[in-house]
C-alpha cells in the first residue's frame, strides 16, 4: 500500500479530453483515473449482482441502463474528491449549479428497475436542497461542517425508509456523491 501511495505521488498529471472535463477535470493523474473506473465498475457490479436477485425481475436494457447509472453515480462519488475535478467545478460556478439540476439518477435507477417511486423521490429532494445548501456556502469555512451534517440527517432518513438493501446503498453513494463529494470544494485551502 506504501509502495502504491508514493507511486502516485510520483504520477504525472495528464490532460483531459474535453469531452471527460465534467468528469475528471482538466488534468487527472492515472492513480486517480484507474481508481475512479475501478470503483465504478467493481462497485457497479457488486451493486448489480444484489439488483439482479430473485426478487427484481426486469428487461435487460433497464437492467443495462440501471447498470450504467449506478456506475455513474460511483464513479462521480470518487472522482469528485480529486484535486482535477474539484478544482474544474470550483472556477465554473454556473456549472455546478448545472450539475447539481442535472442528477435525476437515483430516480431513473429506481424506476428502471421497478421500485417504489415516492421513498427515493424523498431522498433525491433532500439531496438536492442539501447540495443547493452546501453550494451557497461555497466560500465559508463551515461548508465541510454543514456538508457533513447535511449527510448525516440525510443518511438517517435513507435508513428510516427501509429500502431494499442494494437501493439503500446506492441512495447513500449518491447523497455522498451530490452533497459531500461534489458540493464541497476540498482544495480550496490551496488557491488561498
Amino acid at each position: 500500500m506504501v509502495f502504491l501511495i508514493r507511486l502516485a505521488g510520483k504520477m504525472k498529471m495528464l490532460s483531459m479530453p474535453k469531452s471527460l472535463h465534467e468528469v475528471f477535470g482538466t488534468q487527472q493523474t492515472w492513480f486517480e483515473v484507474i481508481g475512479v473506473g475501478l470503483f465504478a465498475v467493481v462497485g457497479s457490479g457488486l451493486i448489480y449482482g444484489l439488483l439482479s436477485g430473485p426478487e427484481v425481475d426486469v428487461s435487460l436494457w433497464r437492467s443495462v441502463f440501471a447498470w450504467l447509472l449506478i456506475a455513474d453515480i460511483l464513479a462521480g462519488c470518487i472522482a469528485n474528491f480529486t484535486r482535477g475535478t474539484s478544482q474544474f467545478y470550483a472556477t465554473r460556478p454556473s456549472s455546478r449549479w448545472v450539475f447539481i439540476a442535472i442528477h435525476f439518477h437515483l430516480i431513473a435507477v429506481a424506476w428502471l428497475c421497478g421500485e417504489a417511486m415516492l421513498p427515493v423521490s424523498y431522498i433525491w429532494a433532500y439531496t438536492i436542497v442539501a447540495a443547493i445548501v452546501v453550494n451557497v456556502f461555497q466560500q465559508s469555512r463551515y461548508q465541510l461542517f454543514i456538508a457533513a451534517n447535511l449527510v448525516a440527517y440525510g443518511l438517517i432518513l435513507i435508513i428510516a425508509l427501509a429500502l431494499p438493501s442494494w437501493l439503500t446503498l446506492v441512495s447513500m453513494l449518491f447523497m455522498l456523491k451530490v452533497v459531500f463529494s461534489f458540493g464541497v470544494d476540498h482544495f480550496a485551502h490551496e488557491r488561498g
